[in-house]
């Protein structure tokens, strides 16, 4: 694409103001409901009034924070690549754009979403970014960093600081796979799973393993380690180093 590096600074100053408005834009409702709450309040600064101010701070807080959930999981939505298989873009494409404007986007909600993994909340913006989620899922990682090409199965289990990126840059190209993690698997804590990679199902990947990009863990095996390797395989209950 011609002129990228100046279209790439113009971009980082539109994409700082559009921070703003994400943050800034839930407030409104917010300051809404902050305003209606204290309203029932005598508003002579006794304790009985203070007492009903923290509450209204409180509520505001967590409106605020569930609408900056909706406003951008749904931007993401929208925004979002659509596709089956692999893409292969380069730096200087729209596609590197769009994937790099969802991305800030999920940051953008790590202050709040932090605090509601995992929980309805936090499944539900997952799904809204794109993420295909099972039955009974949990996840406990904020680290879900591009939502859109992740896939868990029924009562998949990822751990707190799990990070699973289906993204990488190589030769100067933008590479976008899917993740998928079958049903009744485990993803453990720390744990970083790349691009393309597939998690069977029955599976474990034990904490702060890493499992490359492309790697598959065949049904019912426990992986661990850096990078991930077999601990214990499918048909066999006996580790084999």
């Amino acid at each position: 694409m011609r002129g990228f590096p100046q279209i790439q600074i113009i971009l980082s100053v539109v994409l700082i103001f559009m921070m703003g408005l994400v943050w800034g834009l839930p407030v409104a409702p917010a300051l809404y409901v902050f305003d209606w709450l204290t309203s029932f309040g005598p508003g002579d600064r006794s304790w009985p009034d203070l007492f009903l101010t923290g509450f209204a701070a409180s509520i505001a807080v967590i409106t605020w924070g569930l609408l900056l959930l909706v406003l951008s999981g749904s931007l993401q939505f929208i925004i979002r690549l659509r596709f089956e298989g692999r893409i292969i873009a380069p730096l200087s494409s729209t596609t590197t754009i769009r994937w790099a404007i969802c991305g800030l986007l999920h940051r953008s909600t790590q202050p709040f979403l932090v605090h509601v993994v995992p929980s309805f909340f936090a499944n539900a913006y997952y799904r809204l970014g794109g993420c295909k989620i099972g039955k009974n899922v949990n996840i406990n990682s904020v680290k879900i960093n591009d939502p859109s090409l992740v896939e868990l199965g029924d009562n998949v289990v990822v751990g707190g600081g799990a990070t699973m990126n289906g993204h990488l840059v190589e030769k100067g190209n933008i590479v976008l796979e899917r993740i998928t993690v079958g049903k009744n698997s485990t993803v453990g804590a720390n744990t970083m799973v790349g691009p393309g990679a597939k998690i069977g199902e029955n599976c474990v990947l034990g904490n702060r393993a890493v499992l490359p990009k492309r790697k598959s863990i065949p049904d019912g095996e426990i992986w661990g380690g850096i990078p991930a390797r077999p601990i214990v395989y499918s048909n066999s209950e006996t580790s084999k180093e």
